[in-house]
């Protein structure tokens, strides 16, 4: 059944990128996080009211969900919004395909016990970030030249939500799925009403709300896709996950992730990814193999 969960898992989080793409390619990159995250709020409140669900919480305990969703939701979400205007959603998977180096980094540090700190685990670090590297190259050497890539603010966006992702996955073990002191509903809940309640000031604030001509219907397809099955349906698989599996074995998923996403691109957008794509993917999953192999206890 774990199996079964981290392919679901893989398949709603390969489906996010393109969505975004399509979202962005019409709302403003902030209202269209917050659309995103309200579309997941509306899930949850729904499937909670049917399974009866409590979602009561002790004021002392709402750090944790807004921790979480700032790490988790709120933050990358908008990073990856803001970086998806100016690259192909296979980029945007490629980065968060990176996910399990910064959680093994966090994790490292964080949940020693759990995730240690080997040298196997460090080379398997550095074959990912040089598999970063491999994909930028062109465009930070094109920079260096004095030529303008709008692909470089992309790339710095997605970076930071690479490393959101990773930090969150190894706090949601440590202060939720770790702690029974508040429900997983309850938890899951304020998550996206506290990211969906900021985003919706900073939108506001940051952004003229976008016309209504601009909701199409693959517009409101994409926020439904990107909101509900990439987001509150990954969440619960995810965390489902983080129960079986820990921390970083389960950003294993994202092994799959680019894969979809590249598939999606090639149908949907005619987009083919470039040879240095495909090989700077291939060094990252180097990365990953190093760093998520199983570490025997001498």
């Amino acid at each position: 059944m774990s199996y079964f969960f981290a392919f679901c898992l893989a398949l709603c989080w390969g489906t996010a990128f393109l969505a975004t793409k399509n979202i962005v390619s019409a709302l403003p990159p902030y209202w269209s996080t917050f659309f995103r995250v309200l579309a997941g709020l509306l899930f949850l409140l729904t499937l909670y009211t049917i399974k009866h669900k409590s979602l009561k919480i002790e004021l002392k305990q709402l750090w944790r969900p807004f921790v979480i969703g700032f790490l988790l939701i709120l933050f990358p979400f908008a990073a990856l919004s803001w970086g998806q205007r100016f690259v192909a959603p296979t980029i945007g998977s490629i980065f968060n395909g990176s996910v399990p180096i910064w959680s093994f980094i966090a994790g490292a540090i964080i949940l020693k016990k759990v995730d240690r700190f080997t040298w196997r685990r460090a080379f398997g670090m550095l074959f990912g970030i040089s598999g970063l590297l491999v994909i930028t190259w062109p465009n930070l050497r094109a920079h260096f030249h004095g030529i303008n890539s709008v692909e470089i603010y992309g790339y710095i966006a997605l970076l930071l939500m690479a490393l959101s992702y990773g930090i969150g996955n190894v706090i949601t073990k440590k202060i939720m799925v770790d702690d029974n002191s508040t429900t997983l509903e309850a938890n899951t809940f304020y998550q996206y009403l506290i990211s969906a309640f900021i985003l919706f000031i900073f939108a506001f604030i940051m952004e003229p709300f976008p016309a209504i001509s601009k909701f199409s219907s693959k517009v409101i397809i994409s926020i439904i896709c990107a909101g509900v099955i990439s987001s509150a349906v990954a969440f619960l698989l995810m965390v489902e996950l983080i129960k079986r599996w820990g921390a970083t074995r389960m950003a294993s998923v994202t092994y799959f992730t680019p894969i979809i996403a590249m598939v999606l691109d090639i149908f949907a957008l005619r987009r083919y990814p470039a040879t240095y794509e495909i090989m700077g993917l291939f060094i990252i999953f180097i990365g990953l193999f190093l760093i998520q192999k199983p570490i025997k206890d001498k």
